[in-house]
């Protein structure tokens, strides 16, 4: 995947884009600092643990890269 753009860049990843978000809500844990549960509007992913948000968006851009490689490949 290195030769394509990182997906929020990628002009083939219009649609997808639309039908993939990133959908999160706090997570009420006896935790410090904030966490949230996600998964993705299309219903393919989901978080598999609470997350801080900057975590939980890393996780999504993994999905996301996902998508883009099977974007590219079809």
């Amino acid at each position: 995947m290195a030769d394509l753009p990182y997906w929020p860049d990628d002009p083939k990843l219009v649609e997808a884009r639309a039908v993939h978000r990133l959908l999160s809500e706090p997570y009420d844990g006896d935790s410090h600092y904030q966490r949230y549960v996600g998964s993705c509007s299309s219903g393919d992913w989901e978080a598999g643990r609470p997350l801080d948000f900057a975590a939980l968006q890393e996780e999504f851009d993994l999905h996301m890269g996902a998508v883009q490689n099977i974007v590219h490949s079809t």
